[in-house]
């Protein structure tokens, strides 16, 4: 059986004990330092090394063990909360393992929940010990990463970046919509000037850093701009459309829901909406 424990340390003054256990399945990301008191029995103790510049957020960690079942995949931590640094650890506790034989480690390491490199090595355990494991986790690929990149990498070959050819990082390029964005920011993101893309309802192309619909500015709420025109329709309006004007829908003069056309009842307008004559 394998019993693998989580928790998150930071360094020998702040290290807690705690996190989430696991049976036969889990790994823990650890702090960039070891405290021998928190090894439970015979355990692998994993440190992972990567370029900073690779962004990873998150790790997979799975392995195998002879004469035992393997473990893993799992992703550590569940929610990407923070970039990782090199020098992050993991703890796998193994339970009843006959001693001396042969364990695996493999860890991939995640960025946006993309695989963007990977590591693994092969050690011997020890009944009753904490066996240390060294891992470099290398870029899966040289045409979508550039170490020691500033801009973007478009074909293996560091890029700075521009409206074509946005990114930062090291990270793979990316063409802007020419439509939408008139620039790539510091970051390394697709903008509209000092905004962020032009990709809301009410507009539908970026002039001058400005969203804006058709000749004009943004269109009001419960509008879609169609067509460079500001119309109401079943995907701005929730209540009922009087021309290109979304209504409540809730009154007797002016009953509707989904976007539909208003109607005027005749006695009143229903709580669903709807006309009651």
């Amino acid at each position: 059986m394998h019993t693998l424990m989580c928790a998150m340390m930071r360094g020998p003054e702040t290290a807690t004990r705690g996190g989430w256990k696991l049976v036969l399945v889990c790994a823990v990301l650890l702090g960039a330092c070891r405290d021998p008191a928190t090894a439970s029995g015979t355990a692998l103790y994993v440190t992972t090394h990567f370029e900073p510049t690779l962004l990873l957020t998150q790790v997979r960690v799975g392995g195998a063990v002879e004469q035992a079942a393997p473990f893993g995949p799992h992703v550590l931590p569940e929610e990407p909360t923070r970039l990782l640094s090199s020098g992050e650890t993991l703890r796998v506790l193994l339970g009843d393992v006959p001693n001396g034989i042969q364990a695996k480690v493999s860890v991939e390491g995640l960025r946006d929940g993309n695989v963007v490199a990977r590591g693994e090595s092969t050690v011997q355990v020890r009944d009753g010990y904490e066996v240390g494991v060294t891992l470099r986790l290398e870029p899966t690929t040289s045409d979508t990463f550039c170490l020691g990149c500033n801009g973007c990498c478009q074909n293996g070959v560091c890029t700075n970046a521009t409206q074509e050819t946005c990114g930062a990082g090291g990270n793979a390029c990316v063409a802007c919509d020419a439509v939408r964005t008139d620039t790539c920011d510091a970051r390394g993101i697709c903008v509209c000037g000092s905004n962020p893309a032009c990709s809301e309802l009410t507009v539908d192309h970026c002039v001058n850093g400005q969203c804006r619909c058709g000749s004009g500015g943004p269109c009001a709420q419960g509008q879609e701009c169609v067509d460079g025109m500001c119309r109401c329709t079943a995907n701005s309006c929730g209540g009922c459309c009087s021309g290109n004007t979304c209504e409540p829908g809730n009154t007797k003069d002016k009953c509707g829901k989904d976007g539909g056309v208003c109607k005027k009842c005749n006695k009143s307008c229903n709580a669903q909406r709807e006309c009651t004559n």
